[in-house]
């Protein structure tokens, strides 16, 4: 009994009426497959089946036709070129009319699927493509403007950003539309914020925008954006210091001034201060996602990007402090918007750094020791780990020299961020050292340990997700950190010190009592073994370290062949260094004090009353001693 073809039982079993195509669509789209598709007398019926399933009144019928649709097309290049034209005229009318949710979506996928694979044919793209684009991004722009679901609007704009940049030409008709669209979203709303996805959504649209301009008015195109949007930053950040001096400069020390020079697609601020905080924060969000697209975003050729200003911005996000205040109400909702506003600001600074790389070095040092500054206040976990992550982007991407005050601040921040992984000694903090001396003082100590020993609870070191990510990036920092040549002996000798301790007590620590996320003990050993490793074949003195590359390689797996790769090249760069060593030797462990207690001999002096050591007489010095 010979086997019927795939299609044809399709069409016999599942395709008998409209109401049973929308029944068994998702086991159709799940038989269908290539082979499938290949040349056969039942390929013309399938096709002519979809077609009538796309006229359909009945507007199940029609999603179920445009999915079958779809699918035929991303499985068959040919059918797809040979059935375009006709099956676009049919879904492109259905984006104009009130059609249901899954008909829209179905009909923009469809669609991109289509304009995306004419790039490849160049016949194809100029009789059918190219002559579609306009009417299809006209009805995409309606929708992103007027449709009240946010996945349409979203899907509706991140289609119109692929269009875009696929086809310039046919856009620079509804370019003052296109723009309006991105300017209407980056103004903001309140009291809800914008959509996250609609607003990633836009940024890519917007900083697809200087295509529009050629190869030759693309630059100017996409310096104007840029400058907009910085402009409409600049004003959302001054609406929110209205209570502050208005001391905002440039890194150049000219004022800049902002009075007047609303942007024009921002309306009046509301009457309500709560209102119109939160609607301040919400565009400057909007602005900040704009800039860091255009950053991100390819360009033809080279443009100048404003880094100074950009620094200079992000300056001004970061260093706010708390001033005088006139009205108490507007003053507590300004003073509430500072972490937002710090926020902003690194991730700006984030962005400049990755894309502009060493642009941003002339400004490294003060941007460290900023960063520096805020970390050594009481920052949350969350915050915490922003500005170390801002401040290891600035090591990795930036040269940083000539800033070693700055590097050992930022170096002795990142080590006390580190002060979560100590284990809790609920002795130390329950006896004092006059109360041990004593027999009560002992008993009581006792008690203590005894209580801990028969304890069920145990306290989690990172109990918050923050906490674990602020301790992960704060051991990046310490890394970068010691590659930096400035850094002074003995806070690299302290930082090595801590590392090694790290290295030597996490294997005895739970991992429960660690972070109630497992994976993050394995990525905390990981990470510290790493940074231990690159500082043994980083120093002078090799020899040390072999038993501790040795150890650290074997616990990553004895026989894999990629640890046993690892442990040679670790094995050969510490037997034969590609660099000379270093010409100072590091300080030993018997001058370096662990506590205030420990200080050497050498700092007797520095009491009041006392000379330093080598201004004393010897008796070899006195004229009385001589013969």
């Amino acid at each position: 009994m010979d086997v019927p073809h795939p299609l044809q039982s399709i069409l016999q079993s599942f395709l008998v009426s409209d109401v049973s195509a929308v029944l068994f669509a998702p086991q159709i789209l799940k038989r269908l497959s290539s082979s499938c598709l290949a040349p056969s007398s039942h390929l013309q019926k399938w096709c002519t089946r979809i077609t009538s399933l796309m006229h359909s009144k009945d507007p199940g019928a029609r999603w179920a036709g445009i999915c079958f649709a779809y699918r035929t097309s991303a499985l068959s290049e040919e059918l797809l070129i040979e059935h375009a034209r006709s099956w676009v005229g049919i879904v492109l009318p259905l984006l104009s009319k009130p059609e249901p949710t899954p008909i829209l979506k179905v009909s923009m996928r469809y669609l991109r699927l289509v304009l995306g694979a004419a790039a490849g044919h160049p016949e194809f793209q100029r009789q059918v493509a190219a002559p579609a684009v306009p009417k299809i991004s006209a009805a995409l722009l309606h929708i992103a403007e007027n449709s009240f679901d946010a996945n349409i609007r979203v899907l509706a704009t991140q289609v119109l950003s692929q269009l875009v940049m696929s086809y310039p030409s046919q856009h620079r008709a509804l370019s003052s539309k296109l723009f309006a669209l991105c300017y209407g979203i980056f103004g903001g709303s309140s009291p809800q914020p914008t959509d996250g996805r609609l607003l990633d959504a836009t940024a890519h649209l917007f900083s697809t925008l200087h295509h529009l301009g050629g190869k030759v008015g693309g630059v100017n195109t996409w310096r104007s954006c840029l400058d907009a949007v910085l402009h409409a930053s600049w004003a959302a950040w001054a609406a929110l210091r209205t209570t502050f001096t208005n001391n905002m400069t440039h890194l150049s020390g000219k004022m800049l001034n902002m009075e007047g020079t609303t942007p024009s697609y921002f309306g009046p601020l509301p009457a309500d201060p709560l209102v119109a905080n939160a609607l301040c924060l919400d565009r400057l969000t909007c602005n900040i996602t704009a800039i860091c697209a255009l950053l991100r975003a390819p360009v033809q050729r080279p443009v100048k990007v404003p880094t100074g200003t950009l620094v200079a911005f992000r300056l001004r996000f970061i260093v706010v402090q708390s001033e005088r205040f006139l009205d108490p109400q507007i003053r507590g909702l300004e003073v509430a918007a500072l972490p937002q506003i710090w926020m902003h600001g690194c991730r700006l600074l984030s962005c400049l750094c990755q894309t502009t790389r060493k642009l941003v070095t002339p400004s490294a040092s003060r941007l460290i020791m900023i960063i520096a500054c805020q970390l050594e206040r009481n920052q949350e976990n969350s915050r915490r780990s922003t500005f170390l992550g801002v401040a290891h982007d600035i090591l990795i991407h930036c040269s940083v020299v000539s800033s070693s005050i700055a590097v050992t601040r930022l170096i002795k921040t990142a080590i006390a961020s580190l002060s979560q992984l100590r284990l809790p000694q609920s002795v130390q903090g329950g006896v004092t050292p006059s109360q041990i001396q004593s027999k009560t003082g002992k008993k009581r100590m006792r008690d203590f340990q005894d209580g801990d020993a028969l304890s069920t609870r145990q306290q989690v070191l990172c109990a918050t997700s923050d906490s674990c990510s602020a301790v992960l990036v704060a051991l990046d920092v310490v890394r970068e950190g010691l590659k930096n040549a400035e850094l002074p002996l003995p806070v690299r000798s302290l930082s090595t010190r801590v590392l090694l301790s790290l290295l030597l007590s996490l294997p005895s620590t739970p991992p429960q009592s660690l972070s109630h996320d497992l994976n993050v003990y394995n990525r905390l050993v990981e990470r510290v073994r790493e940074i231990c490793l690159d500082s043994a074949l980083g120093t002078s003195e090799m020899s040390r370290f072999v038993g501790l590359v040795l150890r650290c390689c074997a616990a990553e797996g004895g026989q894999d062949p990629t640890s046993c790769a690892k442990l040679q090249s670790y094995v050969d760069l510490l037997i034969h260094p590609r660099r000379p060593p270093s010409t100072q030797r590091l300080p030993s462990l018997d001058f370096l004090s662990l506590s205030s207690v420990e200080d050497s001999k050498g700092e007797a002096w520095r009491t009041p009353g006392t000379r330093p050591p080598w201004t004393q007489r010897s008796s070899w010095g006195d004229k009385s001693n001589c013969t």
